[in-house]
C-alpha cells in the first residue's frame, strides 16, 4: 500500500469518527429540545411559552441546524474528497442567523451589531456570488472554467 493510500484510509477513518460524534451529539441535542420542549410547555401557565422561551427553542433548533450542516458538508468531503464551498457558507449563515434570532440589544453594543451586519452581508454575497459561478460552469462538458459556452 502506498503511503498516499495510507493517509487517505487515516482520513478517512478520521472522518467516519467525526460524522459518529456528531450523530451522537445531535441526537443528544434532539433529545434536549424533546425536553425543553416538555417541559416549557407543562410549565403553568401549560402550553404557553413566552417570548425569551422561544428565542431559547429557536436558538436549540438552529444549533441543531448547524449540526447537520456539518454532517452534509463532512459526507460529502468523505465521498467526492472536495469541499463545497457553498455548504460552509450555509454553515456561516445558519450560525449568523442564530445570532441574529438571539440577539439580545440590553447586552450588546452597536458597534457589535454592526460587525453582526457586516458578516451577514459579506457572507450573503458570498453565497451570492458561489452561486452565480456554480450555475455558469456547465457540468460534465469538459470545459474547463472560464472558457465559453455556447
Amino acid at each position: 500500500m502506498k503511503v498516499h493510500g495510507v493517509f487517505r484510509l487515516f482520513e478517512a477513518t478520521l472522518l467516519v469518527g467525526i460524522l459518529l460524534a456528531l450523530s451522537v451529539t445531535l441526537l443528544l441535542a434532539f433529545v434536549d429540545i424533546a425536553y425543553v420542549i416538555y417541559t416549557k410547555i407543562m410549565t403553568p401557565p401549560a402550553f404557553i411559552v413566552d417570548a425569551q422561551g422561544l428565542m431559547d427553542l429557536f436558538s436549540l433548533i438552529l444549533i441543531l441546524l448547524i449540526g447537520l450542516e456539518l454532517i452534509e458538508t463532512v459526507k460529502t468531503y468523505l465521498e467526492e474528497n472536495v469541499v463545497h464551498v457553498e455548504l460552509v457558507l450555509l454553515v456561516a449563515i445558519i450560525a449568523i442567523a442564530r445570532k441574529v434570532v438571539v440577539w439580545d440589544f440590553a447586552k450588546h453594543t452597536h458597534v457589535e451589531l454592526y460587525s453582526l451586519a457586516a458578516m451577514v452581508v459579506a457572507l450573503g454575497v458570498s453565497y451570492f456570488l458561489v452561486k452565480q459561478t456554480a450555475l455558469k460552469i456547465p457540468i460534465g462538458s469538459g470545459k474547463r472554467r472560464g472558457e465559453e459556452t455556447t
